[in-house]
């Protein structure tokens, strides 16, 4: 069954590769700089997906390799893709705003899937600090938290659906739990030791076994 669904978003360049994400050439024309957005695709789903977009392109994303790179597109261009998996697609036609950075994510919905965004304006760009941002995408989860595992100190708090909260933290060893509505959801998140200048979203995600978290790792092309 195929569900459209018109959303916001940017332009993306997307390649068949081998099932990684290699570099792919740039589908659409990206503007000036001050007009420079970008777009993700994200699966959050136990088995692969497939994604298609411009003229042909295509990628398959899996648990192995679940995110493709920012890709830079043209602010404010509608484009559309679409999303297949288990013999069910989804329509996405998109258009993003200057400086916004966009996720398109699979979670899943039930005994099926369904496809979440999140949209972002992040201005703490720093090479000597770590970017740790919570990104909630389970509508079940009303306000998202993030905390250090087994204390009591927030990393941020009472984020609300479809929203991101960001916060800079030196760079350190870090395990994370996830809260909502101030309740722990799942078991500590082992994010390793964290380098100086990487930026980490989080995703708060449904799964049958209540809200999970799933770590990206923010990559330019």
């Amino acid at each position: 069954m195929k569900h459209p669904r018109t959303l916001t978003l940017l332009g993306l360049g997307l390649c068949l590769a081998q099932g990684s994400t290699q570099a792919a050439p740039q589908l659409y024309e990206t503007g000036p700089a001050e007009d420079a957005a970008f777009v993700r695709f994200i699966d959050a789903l136990p088995t692969a997906l497939d994604v298609r977009a411009g003229k042909g392109a295509h990628i398959a994303l899996t648990p192995e390799e679940r995110a493709t790179t920012w890709q830079p597109v043209k602010a404010r261009a509608a484009l559309g893709a679409t999303l297949e998996q288990g013999g069910r697609s989804e329509k996405v036609e998109l258009s993003v705003e200057p400086s916004e950075f966009v996720n398109v994510v699979a979670v899943p919905d039930g005994a099926g899937w369904r496809v979440e965004i999140g949209r972002e304006k992040p201005d703490d760009f720093s090479a000597h600090k770590v970017s740790l941002g919570l990104l909630n995408l389970d509508t079940a989860c009303s306000r998202a938290s993030l905390r250090v595992a087994g204390k009591t100190v927030m990393i941020v708090e009472g984020v609300a659906p479809r929203e991101t909260r960001r916060r800079q933290i030196n760079p350190v060893a870090l395990s994370v739990d996830l809260l909502c509505d101030g309740q722990p959801s799942g078991s500590p998140l082992d994010l390793g030791s964290l380098r100086a200048g990487e930026r980490w979203t989080l995703l708060a995600h449904p799964s049958p076994a209540g809200t999970r978290l799933l770590p990206i790792l923010d990559r330019m092309p």
